[in-house]
């Protein structure tokens, strides 16, 4: 019994060795410059190092069991070091979508918004008209937050944004949108490997409403869920200005997008509830594409209706496709479905 209890903690020990070697080489093939040839060979030059290192012949000096622990432990430390400061680009080749992050100006309950994306798409997201506009917003005058849930395929996973809703002086409504993105070079493109090493920055697009929910159901072919969450007008005020200054602290000091740790849905949250947020989230966190579901659940939703309504009541995407720029976000919300947060923003 002593001698399997010994195997398997050595197998499993060894498994864990090779895990993390395994990490450490993806690592460096996925380095910030990008994979590349160069860095497949450096991949496969650091993996075959570590693997003679704790168990090839070496001179007689390393073949004590410590030493080799030492020289494995040292090299994974280098790599996660090298891993965790490297620093991300302030300054790059930006795709035209990201290429402006916004700036605040505050004066008072006025805040006026720079570099908010307001883009026209044809076919696709690369077939474009920038514009960037300027717009001041009363702060006294926030009244509604709407969640958004893109999808592009599956449905665990999806992308999520937030848009704050001002009244006009004539009752009519103004939205202006948050998406926690990727900022890509030209010529890069997402990749699910690359969101969880050091390929992209964070990026926090102000935008029009129209442009970040039209780019995605004209250009992309996503579909879009749209609910109302339900807040005070103090915890909007709150969860508004917290967003601007992760956006101000973002532009910087540029930091990494990260599809675990630092990605769309789990930095709203973050946004929202800070330090609630775990830094390693679990599925239930992680998965947003089933938030809907659970909150659905939770009777956290109204009108309250059997699941395919639901769905069906939340799909702007129909609306989105046909309405007009003049109206599209009155016309994206002929019919409100309302979700009500589950925490406090204090």
């Amino acid at each position: 019994m002593k001698r399997a209890l010994r195997i398997a903690a050595a197998a499993a020990g060894w498994m864990a060795a090779a895990g993390v070697t395994g990490w450490c080489a993806m690592a460096i093939a996925w380095s910030p410059s990008g994979p590349s040839l160069l860095t497949a060979a450096g991949a496969c030059a650091f993996a075959c190092a570590v693997a003679w290192a704790a168990a090839g012949p070496v001179p007689r000096f390393l073949r004590h069991r410590a030493v080799r622990s030492a020289t494995v432990a040292a090299a994974w430390a280098s790599v996660i070091a090298w891993f965790l400061l490297v620093p991300a680009p302030a300054d790059g080749d930006w795709k035209p979508d990201v290429a402006q992050p916004a700036s605040f100006c505050i004066d008072g309950d006025l805040v006026t918004v720079s570099g908010i994306r307001d883009f026209r798409y044809g076919a696709s997201d690369e077939d474009i008209r920038p514009a960037w506009d300027e717009r001041t917003y009363d702060l006294r005058a926030l009244r509604t937050l709407d969640l958004f849930f893109s999808f592009w395929g599956p449905r665990l996973i999806c992308h999520n944004f937030v848009s704050f809703g001002f009244e006009r002086a004539d009752g009519s409504m103004e939205q202006l949108a948050v998406s926690i993105e990727v900022r890509k070079r030209r010529g890069q493109e997402y990749s699910a490997i690359g969101g969880l090493f050091r390929q992209f920055p964070l990026a926090y697009v102000w935008a029009d409403e129209r442009d970040v929910v039209r780019v995605r159901t004209n250009s992309r072919g996503e579909r879009v869920h749209r609910y109302r969450v339900a807040s005070s007008p103090e915890n909007l005020r709150i969860l508004f200005e917290r967003y601007a200054i992760d956006a101000v602290e973002l532009a910087r000091h540029p930091r990494w997008y990260n599809a675990v740790t630092q990605n769309c849905g789990i930095d709203i949250l973050r946004t929202a509830w800070g330090s609630r947020v775990p830094t390693f989230p679990g599925p239930g966190l992680l998965l947003n594409g089933t938030w809907e579901r659970q909150a659905w659940e939770d009777g956290r939703i109204t009108p309250e209706l059997p699941w395919t309504a639901t769905l069906d009541m939340a799909d702007i995407t129909p609306l989105a496709i046909t309405a007009s720029d003049e109206e599209f976000s009155r016309a994206i919300r002929s019919r409100d479905i309302v979700l009500e947060a589950s925490r406090s923003l204090r």
